[in-house]
């Protein structure tokens, strides 16, 4: 991995913290800070030996990292148009790279973005952050009812992007559904509510959990009916660590083990991140820039969204005390 990272850094532009939610502690870069990085000698080269559970894409310190074609998971066969007929125009899930604006000027659209963790009834002992974030899932599915009796139409990132560059039409009433850290839950109740009413969800999955066949989070098999059934599944690292303390390496290997993990077992390339905690800084967007990630959500609260933040995308977060006239407050008027 080590490899892999002087081949990533090379590309990556200084930068320094942000202010706010981002951190202020620096990185360790183990090859130094200052000038140009030299190209890894032979001795590392001969060395480097990719993680086992997934492929490395090579890379060439000159050259900047591939984009690959998303592959979404087919639910039927798709239907080819007549000879005569124009192709349909593309979408973000045909595009190899990141939609850029068109013209001068980006959109900036209002999508409530809601954030899940836990839906399932805390056990006895839970302390009061497991309790926090809950959702019983007779409160999750009176959610899911409303947003059906009210007209509203889950949408998942990939729409969001095109909506801010492409200026692609958005349902009246569009909402994105994200369930973090890939709980079992999510496979236990989550998914059922969810195909009851046609809709689909983007779940923030750690590979390394899943990979470490922790009871507590779902198993691949699991995460493969989801991704089949048309959920998207994007990265939330491989270990799910503070990447704003992290050093220069096990960022790049956090963030880059988990998109090829999750694209080998879905056969769609993640291209958005959630971060750990909430927590990152102006290095971790640079490496998100550079492996291609197309955008990221965070833990703070809002709901407008633009190009220029889209490393920074705000949601709403629901809690076990989010009554039902709550939620729907959250829809209509959160800021």
């Amino acid at each position: 991995m080590l490899f892999l990272a002087l081949l990533i850094a090379a590309v990556l532009p200084e930068s320094g913290a942000r202010a706010g939610v981002l951190s202020t502690a620096s990185r360790t870069n183990p090859v130094g800070r200052a000038g140009q990085l030299a190209p890894p000698t032979a001795g590392a080269l001969a060395a480097f030996e990719p993680e086992p559970t997934f492929t490395l894409v090579p890379l060439n310190s000159a050259t900047p990292l591939p984009s690959a074609t998303p592959s979404p998971v087919p639910t039927m066969p798709p239907t080819l148009p007549p000879p005569d007929m124009p192709s349909p125009p593309p979408t973000a899930t045909t595009l190899a790279v990141l939609p850029t604006p068109i013209g001068i000027y980006s959109e900036t659209v209002r999508v409530p973005i809601l954030m899940y963790h836990y839906v399932s009834e805390p056990p006895e002992d839970a302390d009061k952050y497991r309790v926090d974030l809950s959702v019983s899932p007779e409160n999750f599915y009176a959610q899911m009812q409303y947003l059906a009796e009210q007209g509203y139409t889950p949408i998942n990132l990939d729409d969001l992007s095109l909506a801010v560059t492409a200026r692609q039409a958005l349902p009246d009433k569009p909402v994105i559904l994200t369930f973090d850290d890939g709980y079992v839950d999510h496979y236990e109740y989550v998914f059922p509510i969810l195909e009851s009413f046609g809709f689909k969800g983007t779940f923030f999955i750690i590979t390394g959990f899943v990979d470490d066949g922790n009871p507590s989070y779902m198993s691949w098999p699991m995460i493969h009916e989801l991704a089949a059934a048309g959920h998207r599944m994007e990265s939330h690292t491989r270990t799910h660590p503070d990447l704003s303390e992290a050093t220069y390496e096990q960022a790049v290997e956090e963030i880059l083990g988990s998109q090829q993990i999750l694209e080998a077992h879905t056969g769609v390339r993640p291209r958005y991140l959630c971060y750990p905690g909430g927590r990152y800084d102006e290095e971790t967007i640079a490496i998100l820039e550079a492996l291609d990630y197309w955008g990221a959500v965070t833990t703070g609260g809002g709901t407008w969204h633009g190009f220029d933040n889209r490393y920074e995308w705000l949601r709403v977060r629901i809690r076990y005390t989010t009554t039902l006239p709550i939620f729907a407050d959250f829809l209509e008027s959160f800021p």
